[in-house]
């Protein structure tokens, strides 16, 4: 078992599809082969945060490659790298990504292969698999997450700036050839024991009631006070209230 580093030309000679969008939203830096196992792996940068992510793809039966294993939000390359090749020796070990692999394989009638798309893309499918590592991720990684997830479902999204004062995370419309409807959406990436209170309920009431959206959304990885319920209940046309069970139902679509 040997890991060794290899050159993006030599990454992309093996069956893999390189995305235009890919390279618009994070940007390749370094990659790697472990022939034995026909793994490969490369390092990705964020454009949008600068934090780091890696990406773990196996070959499948038909020889072309796939995603089994991303995880993102690390600050360096290095730790990054380092936890690469953590992973790439457990998976080597394990068998893991073999089983995986080959049970989709045989229960589906069609090639279902998943190659290099927008690193977006990949940390949607994974987080279907693993939606506690939704707890990994950095507030910030969370929002673009949630404004993905909603782009996806047809609505023209807006992520607003980390800077922003008094507003909203994410600005939403729908629109059709009658009327245009506008979401605020509020994002709080809370662990499992750090329910979303009563006052937050009630700061989005305010922004709502200034900037008079058609609904304000308040999306989070925990789950809400009673509290909290009772009082978005008082504003039940106004404000819809998103949880982590509610997140895993979005993710499920991938």
């Amino acid at each position: 078992m040997k890991i060794k580093s290899i050159t993006e030309r030599t990454f992309y000679s093996r069956n893999i599809q390189k995305h235009e969008m890919a390279s618009m939203l994070g940007k390749e830096e370094k990659w790697f082969e472990e022939s034995d196992n026909n793994l490969l792996a490369t390092i990705i940068r964020d454009k949008v945060d600068n934090d780091w992510a890696y990406m773990i793809l196996a070959k499948e039966r038909n020889d072309e490659y796939r995603a089994v294993e991303v995880d993102v939000s690390f600050q360096t390359m290095e730790v990054a790298e380092n936890q690469l090749m953590i992973k790439l020796n457990k998976l080597i070990t394990s068998g893991e990504y073999k089983e995986e692999l080959y049970s989709d394989n045989e229960t589906s009638e069609t090639s279902s292969s998943l190659i290099i798309t927008d690193i977006n893309e990949e940390v949607k499918k994974y987080l279907k698999k693993h939606p506690e590592k939704l707890h990994d991720l950095s507030p910030r990684k969370f929002e673009e997450l949630v404004a993905s997830i909603l782009e996806d479902m047809g609505l023209d999204v807006t992520l607003t700036k980390e800077t922003r004062d008094g507003g909203s995370d994410i600005i939403a419309r729908v629109k059709n050839s009658i009327a245009s409807f506008l979401i605020l959406v509020e994002c709080k990436k809370y662990s499992p024991e750090h329910k979303v209170n009563v006052g937050i309920i009630r700061e989005v009431a305010g922004v709502h009631s200034l900037k008079e959206p058609s609904k304000s959304i308040i999306v989070t990885t925990s789950t809400f006070t009673k509290d909290a319920i009772k009082e978005a209940a008082l504003h039940k046309e106004k404000i819809e209230l998103k949880d982590y069970y509610n997140l895993k139902d979005w993710l499920n679509t991938y």
